[in-house]
Formats: C-alpha cells, sequence, structure tokens
C-alpha cells in the first residue's frame, strides 16, 4: 500500500510539472555509471550508422577521357606536372619584373649603395642549410657559399635579395640593369628557346641591334650563358617571373644533346667544349634550383659523364676528348660546371677537382701567383681581330675563382696574390683598349669572395663601368654593346648575358671565404 502511494506521488508530481520536470527528476535520480553507459552507447551507435551505410545505388555514368596524342613532348609534360606541386606557390623573387626598365644617369654609388661585402652577423638558422633562412628544402643545402637569403646552396636568388645586394655593394643601379638586361634577353629569345649567337636580330622589334656574333656554332654556348643569367636572379621552370623563359632554353639545351652526353653539334676543331661546358653548367643549376625534377636529372647526368670523359688524366680540359694539352680556361669553366653538378647533388668525380688544382698549381707562378693560360707566364689568347685589347688577367681570375669554389683555405698565398693581381687591374670601360667582359666576370666572382679592400676597390670599378654603359632606348635597351675583346665572337647576346651574371654577383652565390678557413676540396 505504502509503495502504491509513492508511485502515484512520483507519477502526479511529474504530470504537474510537465515533461521537462519529469526528466529532470529521473536524471537526478539516475546513477551516474548509467549515464555514462548511456551516452556511450549512443556514441557507437551514430559511428555504426556513419561508418556501415547503404551503398550507393548504382547508376551509369558517362565518363570522358581526352587522350594524349602520340607526340605530346614529353619533357613539357613533366613540366607541366611539376608546376602544380607546391613549392611553386612558397618560392618568392623580391620583386615584380620591369617591364620597361628606365634607368636614369645618376652616381654609381648613391646612398642606397655601398662598396662593402663585409663579414656580417649570421642569424643561426638551420645549419644544414647553410644559410640566414630555416628553410629545409633538401635541393639547397650544400652551399657554394653561406649568406644566402633563403636555404642553401642558391638560397640568395629567392629572397632577401635586397638585403644582400646592400651589404654586397649593389644597390638601385645594379638591380635597375639587371632587370632591364633579362628583359632584353627575354625579347630576343628564339622560339625554339636558343639564342642565336649570329641571328638574334630576326626577333628585334623596333629596329636591328647590331653586334651579332661570328659563328652560328657558339649559339649553344652564349645559350647556355643566358640560361645562367636567368637562373642567376631566381628564375628556374618552376618559378620566377622569367619561368617560360628558362623551360624553353633547358628544353632546347635538352633537344640538342647527343646520345654520348655531349650538349651542341661537335665541331672539327675541338672548340664545341666550351659550348659543352657552359651548357653543363646551365643544366646542372638549372636541375638543382628546380627540385631536382626528374626529366632534367638524365641529362645533367649524362652531360657531367661526358666532361670526365674530355678530361686530361689528372689534369685540365682543352679541345675535345682527352687532346694531351690542357688550358686554364677551359679547366676554370669545368670547375664551375662541376661544383654546380655537385650541389646539385648529381654524380661527380672527385679526380676532376683534383685534376684541375693540379692543372692550376702547374701553370701560376711562385713569386707573383699569375695563372697562365697553356703555360706559366703566358697572358693568355686573342682572337685574331681582337688584337687592339691590351693582356688581362683573366687566367689569375679564373684560378682564384676555382681555388675558392675547390676549397683553397682562405690565407692561401696563391689567393691573395692572386687577388693582388686583380686589384691592380680592375675594370675599366675602353672599347679600344680595356674591355674584356670574361675577365671582369671571373674576377667579379674572384674578388666579391676575397672581400674586404680587394672587393671594395673591384666593385667600385665594376660598377662604374657596366652601369652607365647599358644601352637605354631602343631596340638595345637593356643590352650592351659587344664592344670587348670577345664580343667579335660571342654577339651581344654574350655581352649582355655575361655582364648581367657579373651584376648578379651580391646573391648569385653565397660567401664561401670567412665560412671556413680551409676545405676539403669540394
Amino acid at each position: 500500500m505504502a509503495r502504491d502511494e509513492e508511485r502515484d506521488e512520483y507519477y502526479g508530481a511529474a504530470a504537474e510539472g510537465g515533461m521537462q520536470g519529469f526528466l529532470q527528476e529521473q536524471l537526478q535520480r539516475t546513477p551516474w555509471w548509467m549515464i555514462s553507459i548511456a551516452v556511450h552507447a549512443m556514441c557507437l551507435l551514430c559511428m555504426y550508422f556513419v561508418i556501415y551505410q547503404a551503398p550507393p545505388s548504382e547508376k551509369t555514368v558517362d565518363v570522358a577521357m581526352d587522350v594524349a596524342p602520340e607526340n605530346e613532348d614529353p619533357f613539357e609534360e613533366e613540366i607541366k606536372k611539376e608546376d602544380d606541386r607546391d613549392v611553386d606557390k612558397d618560392i618568392k623573387t623580391d620583386e615584380p619584373p620591369i617591364e620597361d626598365p628606365v634607368i636614369k644617369d645618376a652616381e654609381v654609388s648613391d646612398h642606397n649603395e655601398t662598396d662593402n661585402n663585409e663579414e656580417y652577423e649570421q642569424s643561426k638558422g638551420d645549419e644544414n642549410a647553410v644559410s640566414d633562412k630555416p628553410f629545409q628544402g633538401k635541393y639547397w643545402n650544400d652551399a657554394i657559399g653561406v649568406g644566402g637569403g633563403a636555404g642553401g646552396a642558391y638560397g640568395g636568388r629567392f629572397g632577401g635579395k635586397r638585403d644582400l645586394v646592400a651589404r654586397g655593394g649593389g644597390g638601385r643601379g645594379t638591380e635597375a640593369a639587371v632587370a632591364a638586361g633579362l628583359r632584353w634577353l627575354k625579347n630576343h629569345q628564339d622560339p625554339d628557346g636558343q639564342w642565336s649567337c649570329d641571328n638574334f636580330q630576326k626577333n628585334c622589334k623596333k629596329n636591328i641591334c647590331e653586334g651579332k656574333g661570328s659563328n652560328a656554332e657558339y649559339s649553344c654556348g652564349v645559350t647556355g650563358i643566358a640560361l645562367l643569367a636567368f637562373l642567376g636572379a631566381g628564375n628556374s621552370m618552376r618559378a620566377g617571373p622569367y619561368k617560360e623563359v628558362v623551360k624553353k632554353g633547358l628544353k632546347y639545351l635538352v633537344s640538342v644533346q647527343s646520345p654520348d652526353g655531349c650538349l651542341g653539334p661537335k665541331t672539327g676543331d675541338g672548340h664545341y667544349m666550351y659550348n659543352h661546358l657552359i651548357c653543363t653548367m646551365a643544366l646542372s643549376e638549372a636541375y638543382g634550383l628546380s627540385g631536382m625534377t626528374p626529366q632534367l636529372k638524365a641529362p645533367a647526368q649524362k652531360a657531367v659523364e661526358f666532361m670526365m670523359q674530355a678530361q686530361n688524366p689528372y689534369l685540365g680540359w682543352r679541345y675535345g676528348i682527352r687532346p694531351g694539352d690542357n688550358d686554364t680556361s677551359m679547366t676554370g669553366w669545368a670547375v664551375l660546371a662541376l661544383k654546380s653538378a655537385k650541389l646539385s647533388e648529381l654524380e661527380v668525380p672527385p679526380e676532376g677537382f683534383q685534376g684541375a688544382k693540379n692543372w692550376f698549381d702547374k701553370v701560376t707562378d711562385d713569386s707573383f701567383y699569375k695563372t697562365g693560360y697553356t703555360q706559366k707566364g703566358d697572358n693568355g689568347a686573342r682572337l685574331p681581330e681582337a688584337q687592339k685589347f691590351a693582356p688581362s688577367e683573366a687566367m689569375t681570375a679564373v684560378a682564384v675563382t676555382s681555388r675558392v669554389f675547390m676549397g683553397e683555405p682562405s690565407d692561401s698565398p696563391k689567393l691573395k696574390g692572386g687577388a693582388t693581381l686583380l686589384k691592380n687591374m680592375p675594370p675599366k670601360w675602353d672599347p679600344e683598349s680595356t674591355n674584356d667582359f670574361y675577365y671582369w666576370y671571373y674576377g667579379t666572382l674572384a674578388m666579391f669572395q676575397m672581400g674586404g679592400d680587394f672587393w671594395k676597390v673591384w666593385n667600385t670599378a665594376m660598377k662604374e663601368a657596366l652601369v652607365k654603359t647599358q644601352r637605354r632606348g631602343g631596340d638595345e635597351d637593356g643590352s650592351w654593346d659587344p664592344s670587348d675583346a670577345w664580343g667579335g665572337a660571342g654577339g651581344r647576346v654574350y655581352s649582355t648575358a655575361i655582364n648581367i651574371l657579373s651584376l648578379e654577383i651580391y646573391y648569385r652565390y653565397g660567401k664561401v671565404l670567412g665560412a671556413k678557413k680551409s676545405g676539403d676540396g669540394h
């Protein structure tokens, strides 16, 4: 009887408080463990319906497939695939391209330019990247030097350019000159991707540029130098405002590679080795800058293997395959090509660097550390039509640059002695006597690495010689007249591309000397 009264009282309260009161009262009377069981049961039930859904009903779907034509270019297809990767979105150049650059007459050393290249305090960053930014891309992690704006070997080309230019001694004048020069090269590239040494004028729009090269056989080599100029500014086939230009140029190089790995046609005089070494350097840099894209690896590796077959045993390079004689100019290009290949993680036999060192030692005197061309004491070669140009220390510049990149200790007498000779013969614009863009290019590489007073003297002279003499207006706008010792052979494409490389020095490679007192050679 008492239990019936209790039940009536309970349900009566529920009725008076409504369903909400009933539920609250019920919840208060329920033990906590029963609530836990109920919650878990609900969760399991929800999971069941999510996972074990009924299969969708079958429907007829019409599928349209695009079948690639049989003649589609696999090189271009690979580039398209690479372009879809996220890395494209992460790599930025500092500034957009200058479509119509205007270079005003101004003092070269304005308030935004210095002559420093002094040692600077480097932020910690990622020690493995050998740079001042903590990026992790493995294909930039084995630097020619330190101090790049982004991670690794070529990091300065992608980020932090303004800081690098400022502390290296450049400024608005040098950067505007680079931008204008690249634009000229872009406008004079052939549809097939090459830069024609002797017929680039067919691409002129406003007027016909003067200064064609003397021989079509040099086109492959000047194409390599032009590509290096774009790569030096941070353009690859996957990133940069000129990536389409780079794609076309690389496609051309791959198309002219023979089955044995030689880049460009072989000529009977053996001078094709210049073409091959320069293009090997360009192809290797492009491979590294493009994130080790597989489509470039095989051609680059084959090019390295061909140049190794051409090296004289235990010494350097000359014209053709192991001709028995050597020269410093050819060997210098070989060192730069091998260094670029090694940075891009291609297979590079150590005997390449060791043989080059043996050759440089053989032709460098022990008093003033002047390096000869084919023997101690000589001043190098001059083309018959360029005899009016005075001898330069071009071979000494080649040797100093190569020694630095091969790991020569910074206190080496051969480095300091050679740099002293260069300091006493800085660039000076005189198209009737002293112009030698090839010498200025190697001298700029060498003296930037030496730093200090060596660089201050050289950098001031280099800017004075190049920035103010760049052509302005007309179809020649942004180019340099081929008015130097080698301009008759290479033409306006050569002179423009190699002078751009000199003006890119502030970020093209990081500093090697100062980062270590000695090296293992490679």
